[in-house]
């Protein structure tokens, strides 16, 4: 967990369009929209990036800034996902219905007035990254949307414009956003607690590198209002908040199937896929408006999560017994009868706490959670 995003753009110094000659340029307006899914049993660990952007006219290039260095393949438009069912409904949190239909983008309407044009993204062609190199702050990435893709959005139209990324969190990127910290006295306890740091940062300058913060600051959107919404499981309590929820609520599980899993549900797969995905929680921050715009947005909660270690405790107590036992057997082999065992038991003690405190009990319940996990929804599918 480190870092912040940033957001900026490249204005089109060159642009003589018409809408330009009879009055000023206008600053780039901007609303972003995050969703940021974490559920380890579903598999779920992305970061969605929703751009709503209007008075683009002077727009040429976008850029997008990760502290983190990240692979282009991590990355999926979502613009094909969002026309399923519902889906942009739930986007949105309004009834919205698709328009008209290019290749490229399509119309959205509400209430029978235009909404947002939404728009593919061909993440080979209108997607470029650079990597971005900091002594001080590690190695990150810049994600830039071509000259190409902003022209496509200018000539849209003037209503607002949209797009929406996913960012798929794996490997070293697990931890972009979230730190966990788990107890490392498991092997104690018949169950333990988890706490789970999670801490969102958009446009906080003093945490760029400074050749990013030079040119985010030069050429910064208008933001006028930031959407972030956490999905978390109902197993996480919500400790602390930074800054005041707006509203939190359960995850609709129809609405969302198909958008979460990128694709079309099958039928044989939604049972299991509404039954994962009931066990989800948003919580929503909101800030900025129109008339009052912001330039950076910080969101920080932590979650605390008990983790059952019932069998793992028993485990624990016959290893200690064993080792107390042979440790009883080599001594008396070597100095010849002893009085006392509590010598070895002590002993068999502080080989179990040594080994909780290298994590590696940690690491070994958690494997052992996970592959629970499989095999049960392996049973259950064959089972169907």
């Amino acid at each position: 967990m480190n870092g912040t995003l940033a957001i900026w753009y490249e204005p089109d110094e060159y642009n003589h369009s018409t809408a330009q000659v009879d009055r000023d340029p206008q600053q780039p307006n901007l609303e972003i929209h995050f969703n940021l899914w974490r559920d380890n049993p579903s598999k779920t660990n992305f970061l969605d990036i929703g751009l709503r952007l209007s008075e683009i006219q002077l727009v040429k290039r976008i850029y997008l800034y990760f502290p983190i260095s990240l692979q282009l393949n991590q990355f999926q438009d979502l613009s094909a996902v969002m026309a399923y069912g519902q889906t942009l409904d739930a986007v949105f949190n309004m009834v919205v219905e698709v328009g008209s239909k290019t290749d490229l983008r399509y119309e959205t309407t509400t209430s029978g007035e235009p909404f947002v044009t939404v728009h593919k993204v061909n993440v080979g062609e209108d997607l470029i990254l650079t990597p971005v190199e900091d002594g001080l702050k590690g190695p990150g990435s810049t994600i830039t949307l071509t000259e190409a893709m902003c022209t496509r959005l200018r000539d849209a139209g003037p209503g607002p414009q949209y797009i929406r990324l996913r960012l798929h969190l794996a490997g070293k990127t697990q931890s972009l956003f979230t730190q966990e910290i788990i107890g490392q006295e498991k092997v104690f306890v018949s169950s333990s607690q988890r706490l789970e740091l999670t801490e969102l940062r958009l446009n906080e300058q003093r945490s760029f590198p400074h050749s990013i913060a030079k040119r985010a600051s030069a050429n910064a959107f208008k933001i006028v209002r930031v959407h972030y919404f956490l999905i978390r499981e109902l197993g996480h309590a919500l400790v602390t908040q930074h800054a005041p929820l707006r509203k939190v609520r359960r995850l609709e599980a129809k609405l969302w199937a198909s958008y979460l899993r990128g694709r079309e549900i099958a039928a044989r797969d939604a049972a299991e896929e509404e039954r994962l995905l009931s066990r989800l929680i948003i919580y929503h921050w909101r800030e900025g408006s129109k008339e009052d715009p912001i330039q950076d947005f910080t969101a920080f909660a932590s979650f605390q999560a008990s983790t059952p270690g019932l069998l793992f405790y028993m485990i624990g107590v016959i290893l200690l017994g064993a080792i107390g036992s042979a440790l009883y057997d080599w001594g008396k082999s070597f100095w010849g009868v002893t009085e006392t065992t509590l010598p070895y038991w002590c002993g068999g003690l502080a080989i179990l706490w040594a080994i909780a405190r290298t994590g590696v009990w940690g690491w070994l319940e958690a494997g052992a959670g996970r592959f629970r996990r499989v095999c049960a929804r392996t049973i259950k599918r064959f089972s169907q």
